[in-house]
């Protein structure tokens, strides 16, 4: 059972894919979000970078966008390019760009600047196969192209040639646009999330789709109704209580930020983060297993394979990802978990590739970065640590603090009262291990005044003579 839950609110749209109960993904766009994906812009070229084959583009936004170069390519400051965004700006990055627009359709994807047709591989028929990249071809305009997408298997040509007309008239509008303005101008927003969840998620294998706004469950249920081959239930929630609280769904969304994931069978992941990669460990935790210890092991990366391909999409991870297997002893059982991890990511639009496990049972997984990462929208770093993860221990201050006290005393500080002003946690130890100890070397009286307001590894040594 795959249902397709979705809220609608003033700041917020949010959608989450459930199957079985468990949610598998989970996106959320915001209104003070710039989700720049798949827009088209007139940009104006601000500097060439020849030592890096890459150009910097204003777009009109707050940062300029970064376009690679192609071998070759020539490019001069000022010239005006019509660039598509394919990944949001980030952090200090700004969103990168590509020359090659594409167009997405619920059937085809229009390529208006080169001249071939593609197939999706997931098309497997043959006879199906020729039928729809001969009717492609045949109506086609002369130098542009398509991709023909999965969704498009067993459509009737009909409803292909309707989407052919409606991205062609839209390319109409955004190139006339494109000659008409200055840059830097928008020539074409992507779609709102409501709208891309029928062209984008819906498949055969959706039973429901959930929706707590009427307008938005309206219009979804319009754009179905021109859909073959499915057989969809829309259902208007208009009860007061959060939809996604009402199917109890709070606390694997909560589950999101957690570091570490159990598994059903005991064992857990633990997820880290760095500016180059994702790391996933795999642990046995609480499982013994009742056979030998292979079968423990198989047990417990079987389980962890399934949980890691669900929490890439859950928490839109993009990227290189890493992941630390439990070591396996035999190429027999190496291959069965990367079948069973390269089959759980089949469904993944964000293609998903998994390379072969290394000799420490590491495997490296590749996954396409659009959007920004859920975290990202969700989260920001904590003004504490930086968003390090990480502070200096009481003792590491406590340890500092002795050590300016001793250069204040060596510099002949006359004070015999001191007061330390800490934060409560540096307070707790240093009154517990240290202030007898600092009090007999330095020869005077130290008081300790805890302050929450302080971050942690901020301290005031003051003399303290009242």
């Amino acid at each position: 059972m795959t249902t397709i839950i979705v809220s609608v609110k003033p700041e917020e749209t949010r959608m989450g894919i459930v199957v079985n109960n468990r949610l598998c993904e989970y996106v959320v766009e915001r209104d003070s979000e710039q989700h720049l994906v798949s827009s088209v812009f007139k940009g104006k070229i601000n500097n060439v970078v020849p030592g890096i084959q890459a150009a910097f583009i204003d777009i009109g936004k707050e940062q300029n966008a970064f376009l690679y170069m192609e071998k070759g390519e020539k490019l001069t400051e000022g010239q005006a390019v019509l660039v598509q965004v394919m990944k949001d700006a980030r952090g200090t990055k700004g969103p990168a760009v590509t020359r090659e627009i594409t167009l997405p359709g619920r059937y085809l994807v229009l390529q208006p600047f080169r001249d071939t047709i593609a197939i999706s591989k997931k098309i497997t028929g043959k006879s199906e196969r020729r039928r729809l990249s001969s009717f492609v071809e045949a109506h086609k305009p002369a130098g542009m192209g398509f991709v023909i997408r999965t969704a498009a298997e067993g459509i009737s040509e009909e409803k292909l040639l309707a989407d052919i007309k409606v991205l062609l008239g839209d390319w109409q509008v955004i190139s006339a646009r494109g000659k008409r303005v200055k840059a830097p101008s928008l020539l074409y927003r992507e779609l709102d999330l409501s709208v891309r969840i029928v062209r984008d998620y819906v498949t055969e294998d959706i039973n429901k789709i959930i929706i707590d706004d009427q307008t938005v469950c309206q219009r979804v249920e319009e754009l179905l109704v021109n859909m073959d081959n499915l057989n969809i239930d829309t259902v208007f929630y208009g009860e007061k209580t959060d939809v996604f609280t009402k199917f109890k769904l709070n606390k694997q969304i909560e589950a999101i930020s957690d570091r570490q994931i159990w598994l059903e069978c005991g064992g857990y992941l633990v997820i880290d983060y760095t500016e180059a990669m994702t790391v996933v460990d795999v642990n046995s935790g609480k499982y013994s297993g009742q056979e030998n210890l292979e079968a423990t092991i198989m047990e417990i990366n079987r389980q962890a394979a399934l949980e890691i391909a669900r929490q890439l999409r859950l928490r839109d991870i993009g990227g290189i990802v890493v992941v630390d297997f439990i070591d396996m002893h035999t190429v027999k059982h190496q291959e069965e978990i990367l079948h069973i991890l390269r089959q759980a990511l089949a469904d993944d639009k964000m293609d998903p590739k998994v390379q072969d496990i290394t000799k420490l049972n590491l495997v490296e997984i590749t996954r396409r970065k659009a959007r920004q990462n859920l975290s990202t929208v969700l989260y920001s770093d904590c003004p504490v640590c930086q968003g390090s993860g990480r502070v200096q221990s009481p003792e590491t201050i406590g340890v500092e603090i002795r050590r300016r006290l001793r250069s204040f005393m060596q510099e002949g500080n006359p004070s015999k009262n001191l007061l330390l002003s800490v934060h409560p946690l540096v307070a707790k130890w240093l009154l517990s291990n240290s202030i007898k100890a600092m009090e007999k070397e330095f020869f005077c009286s130290i008081k300790v005044k805890s302050d929450a307001s302080l971050h942690v590894e901020a301290f005031a040594i003051l003399a303290d003579d009242q």
